[in-house]
């Protein structure tokens, strides 16, 4: 029969990792220990302690054979892919190559530009504020207040 690690019996029997150690330490289950030295349990085994099994097992041939399939149909639209996806990144390198290149022209535009410029530039005159008539002004001699914390001074 199928052997089944531990976690996955106790998901097909719907009981707890716990209760299914607690019946193999009691004796009430039995396990067989597989090539990488860890506990499986065969599902004759889990069928004879717990009755029919609520969780579902699948046929692993018929799975296997069907991933196989789908498996080989995603190869071949992976390729296509890959190959739309070589040649969009072809075009965009292309793209940006010109692009540099014309970033590089405008550069050399504003250079030239930029020396054909006077070299000290006139300063443009800033607009001088019109001068305000004086007004009068008179001297006032400021009065101590008191302050009102200050009641006790006269």
């Amino acid at each position: 029969m199928t052997l089944v690690s531990i976690s996955e019996a106790a998901r097909l029997t719907g009981k707890a990792r716990s209760t299914l150690h607690k019946y193999i330490k009691q004796g009430k289950l039995s396990t067989t220990t597989d090539s990488d030295k860890s506990k499986k349990i065969e599902i004759s085994e889990l069928l004879r302690v717990f009755g029919p099994l609520t969780g579902v097992v699948s046929d692993t041939v018929t799975t296997v054979a069907k991933q196989q399939q789908a498996t080989h149909v995603n190869t071949d639209e992976l390729h296509a892919r890959i190959q739309l996806l070589e040649q969009e990144n072809s075009h965009l390198k292309d793209t940006n190559s010109l692009l540099e290149k014309n970033l590089d022209d405008i550069r050399q535009a504003m250079y030239l530009i930029e020396s054909k410029l006077p070299k000290n530039p006139e300063p443009i005159p800033e607009p001088q504020p019109e001068p305000a008539t004086p007004a009068v002004t008179e001297t006032v001699t400021p009065v101590a207040t008191k302050k009102s914390w200050q009641f006790w001074r006269k």
